[in-house]
């Protein structure tokens, strides 16, 4: 992918079923790299789809991260007043 290209739209897991189904059939030929890398990023799409449902995955991750931060942060919360109180840092 070029730079200046847009990024594609991911495909959903209807498209990927499609898409799937075609090359089970012998429809579509796969010797060509270019569909190749279709049916790769259907197969990658049908995994993600079966593990995150219809979310998109960055929004998963998103909230992973904040709940993460915000756990890093009461425990933080949690612990540097004890250091302080009991003179943990020197």
């Amino acid at each position: 992918m070029d730079e200046g290209e847009p990024r594609p739209t991911p495909l959903t897991a209807e498209e990927a079923e499609r898409i799937l189904q075609q090359v089970g059939r012998g429809a579509l030929d796969t010797r060509d790299p270019e569909v190749r890398r279709i049916v790769t990023e259907a197969q990658r799409a049908l995994v993600r789809h079966s593990l995150w449902g219809d979310a998109h995955s960055t929004r998963h991750r998103r909230y992973l991260l904040w709940g993460i931060a915000f756990l890093v942060l009461w425990i933080v919360g949690l612990v540097v007043p004890f250091a302080v109180v009991f003179g943990w840092f020197g």
